[in-house]
């Protein structure tokens, strides 16, 4: 399995997750340039070629049929990737996808996060702001890319199986954004994990872990 973060953050967050994902998996975190401890591009690199560059990672690790599993941004990304490389990608898991097509706007997606920000723990705030100090720059350059990034047409062309997943508290991510993604693919199954926000895999990593597995929801205890 391999994980992808989103914008402005490192790869820690997903650390619930994959070690809920290691029982079973191998788990690969990818960190995109400019973000945790990869160097910065000297240029704002659009979504495609953020794709690309996950592509050779795929390929330098010698890695086919992964579930390839992207958070926020990442998950625009990782469709990128999944539209190159077919044949090395057996699955694709979207967790909490951007951008909402009703909402392509920067003051628009700061308002939600803004939002987000209020229904997050105290130390996800934490991980994910001292991330976003840590690249504001490359931040800064992307943003313009994740929100103009149109990923209902990407994903209408992959051909392998989505799952589609968000928290039942995400106000980045409405569940209508999640239905309009699903029509376009055609085939995408829709995961919900109830009363989570935006970075569900944190909160309910377990929960998460069943459903990008199962592509059904099921109550975690």
């Amino acid at each position: 399995m391999v994980l992808v973060h989103g914008i402005g953050v490192s790869a820690r967050y997903f650390e619930p997750l994959a070690q809920e994902l290691a029982r079973n998996n191998a788990v690969y975190a990818i960190e995109l340039p400019g973000f945790g401890s990869s160097p910065g591009p000297r240029r704002a690199l659009p979504v495609p070629e953020l794709g690309k560059i996950v592509l050779a990672v795929l390929h330098k690790l010698m890695l086919t049929g992964v579930v390839l599993v992207g958070h926020s941004m990442g998950c625009q990304v990782a469709t990128e990737t999944a539209l190159r490389a077919p044949e090395r990608v057996s699955k694709l898991v979207l967790l909490g996808p951007t951008t909402n097509d009703r909402e392509r706007s920067i003051p628009r997606q700061a308002l939600r996060l803004a939002q987000d920000t209020m229904r997050e723990s105290p130390v996800v705030n934490f991980v994910v702001f001292t991330d976003y100090l840590r690249s504001l720059i490359p931040y800064v350059k992307t943003l313009p890319a994740m929100v103009n990034h149109r990923l209902e047409d990407a994903i209408a062309d992959v051909t392998c199986p989505v799952v589609l997943m968000r928290g039942g508290r995400d106000p980045i991510v409405p569940a209508d954004w999640l239905q309009r993604l699903a029509a376009a693919n055609g085939s995408a199954a829709i995961v919900e994990v109830e009363g989570a926000p935006h970075v569900l895999m944190y909160h309910r990593a377990a929960e998460t872990a069943d459903g990008l597995l199962t592509g059904k929801s099921r109550a975690i205890t």
